[in-house]
């Protein structure tokens, strides 16, 4: 049963819908789009509400965070693969992910199927690379 008071322009939402909402969150590993957030259930008032008490933080515009999680170790990168989902991280960006460099990128590499649109974020910056068939899927190791 959803409660919302409105009280001088301060809403209130029971407690229930911060439970359900935080079962929606963790079912999504702790990370959740807005849109995902939406279509699971969990009311725009609720994200926000969350938020606003500091439940969540936003990692970036769309994208929220249970906020008693540890800490990211790559959170430029987890923000990309939310954002991109079917970008795999390349290059001197996945050396760097696996500590086989000194480098440190000041970008994001990601390879996307060629034909595919370009992704737009506003942060971090990223470089795109086309590819087609088996250098765009060879080698390619999910990690959560």
């Amino acid at each position: 049963m959803l409660v919302i008071l409105s009280i001088k322009g301060i809403v209130v939402i029971s407690n229930d819908k911060f439970n359900e909402a935080q079962a929606i969150f963790i079912s999504h590993g702790g990370i959740i789009s807005t849109g995902e957030a939406l279509s699971s259930g969990i009311h725009p008032r609720t994200l926000y509400a969350m938020r606003d008490n500091g439940q969540i933080v936003r990692l970036d515009r769309g994208l929220y965070r249970l906020s008693d999680l540890p800490a990211l170790s790559n959170p430029d990168l987890v923000s990309v693969a939310l954002k991109i989902p079917n970008g795999i991280i390349c290059l001197i960006s996945a050396l760097s992910f696996h500590e086989l460099t000194t480098q440190i990128p000041h970008e994001i590499y990601v390879a996307i199927r060629r034909n595919s649109t370009s992704p737009r974020l506003s942060y971090p910056p990223i470089r795109i690379f086309w590819l087609t068939g088996k250098s765009y899927t060879e080698g390619v190791e999910n990690i959560q």
